[in-house]
């Protein structure tokens, strides 16, 4: 499936679940936003929903957002990494802060401690683009389903006004 396709067909997806335009948009942020604030697979997408819940988004829009970023997790990475080195910059004290890692070989052992020895740059670069990407696409989900919500309504007068 080609990339533009992809990415239409799970915007449109995400506009078209019931219930209001801002709980809507609330899920998707934060389904977006914990793809890149816990770049775990699979993980989020359970943190999304009982977060949603917790919080009384739309839980659905928020796993359905975070399941859609799975298949660039790898880019994801890379932009917390580049943000990373950013932050390591800016304040080269908190590069020299040591995270605990889990012991043992599993795959899910082995994705964390990648992750969690990139220490508190890395936390801090993917909990920034995460705030980031929510608030942008809290607002571009927002209005899309406004100005759909408005689309319906003036089709619906035009076809009662030509009834008449």
């Amino acid at each position: 499936m080609r990339l533009g396709r992809y990415l239409k067909y799970q915007y449109y997806k995400m506009i078209r679940v019931k219930d209001t335009p801002s709980k809507v948009a609330q899920g998707v942020g934060l389904g977006f936003a914990l793809d890149f604030a816990i770049p775990i697979p699979f993980l989020s997408i359970f943190i999304a929903f009982v977060v949603a819940r917790i919080l009384k988004m739309n839980s659905l829009a928020a796993v359905m957002s975070a399941t859609s970023l799975k298949p660039f997790f790898p880019a994801i990475v890379y932009l917390n990494l580049t943000v990373k080195s950013f932050i390591v910059a800016l304040f080269p004290g908190l590069g020299k802060i040591i995270l605990p890692h889990a012991t043992g070989n599993g795959y899910v052992e082995q994705v964390t401690n990648t992750i969690l020895a990139g220490g508190v740059p890395y936390i801090f670069a993917g909990i920034f683009n995460g705030l980031v990407i929510f608030f942008i696409s809290y607002f571009v989900i927002y209005y899309s389903i406004k100005s759909r919500i408005r689309k319906v309504k003036l089709k619906k007068a035009k076809a009662q006004l030509n009834a008449e």
